[in-house]
């Protein structure tokens, strides 16, 4: 089973958007289960409607329930976890009781496994918390997701810095080897140009191009494969998938 993030310490970059949409298209490789993470619960309200969620992930932390008991389908070999955005204790017991279970997220990772699912996404808060911390420690791949500005060369700077942290302070292993530049207008010559700075950072490259079709399926509680299918973006993101489906080995890990 691949476990697989997108991510940097930066808000309004796309990262829940993006992971939703590359576990779209990863399903197409196996079975996919998605943990939203994220204190704010994006990624469950953007598949879900009011009302469908019963059990969240931090009832599956505290063991108040299996963890099959709240796994929902959202579409055929796609799968959610999810975080409820009003009303979850989320935050709360990160702040207070992670720090004593350092392999809390280890464990979920092995439950996850034992239930069947090749690939685990893992849709995170822009922030370095100890929760954000705690999940990216049992990682197997981390994509950071920037937008085609002046400052994300710099905040890439500090991201890969504190990737570095992690892998001294808790031995991770994740590899960081593929970048998603979000949100590209090729008419803009600063686009341009801060891709070429970024193209600098030694990543595999994947351009998302600005697209309403992406932001306008998310009120809709629908994927842009499904919302808008002759979009441009789509190729991009099933060759991300295919190259996360494998994380350039043979994928029997």
């Amino acid at each position: 089973m691949r476990k697989i993030t997108f991510h940097v310490p930066k808000g309004g970059t796309g990262k829940t958007t993006l992971a939703g949409s590359v576990g779209y298209a990863l399903r197409r490789h196996g079975r996919v289960l998605m943990i939203d993470g994220d204190p704010q619960g994006n990624l469950t309200s953007w598949y879900l409607n009011n009302g469908d969620l019963q059990r969240e992930l931090s009832d599956i932390m505290q063991g108040r329930c299996d963890l099959a008991e709240a796994i929902l389908t959202v579409r055929e070999n796609l799968y959610l976890l999810g975080t409820f955005a009003l009303g979850g204790d989320l935050k709360e017991w990160s702040e207070t009781q992670l720090a004593s279970k350092p392999f809390a997220f280890e464990r979920l990772c092995d439950q996850v496994r034992d239930l069947g699912y090749n690939f685990l996404i893992f849709d995170l808060g822009p922030g370095i918390s100890i929760l954000e911390k705690s999940i990216l420690a049992f990682i197997d791949e981390v994509v950071p997701v920037v937008a085609a500005e002046y400052f994300s060369a710099d905040g890439m700077e500090i991201f890969e810095h504190g990737l570095q942290e992690l892998r001294q302070d808790r031995k991770a292993t994740f590899i960081a080897e593929r970048m998603v530049i979000n949100r590209v207008n090729d008419r803009y010559a600063l686009h341009k140009a801060y891709q070429d700075v970024l193209k600098d950072r030694q990543y595999k490259i994947f351009i998302v191009h600005q697209s309403t079709g992406i932001s306008d399926c998310v009120p809709e509680h629908t994927t842009v494969f499904e919302y808008d299918p002759k979009n441009k973006n789509l190729a991009v993101l099933k060759d991300l998938a295919a190259e996360l489906a494998t994380g350039g080995n043979d994928g029997t890990d």
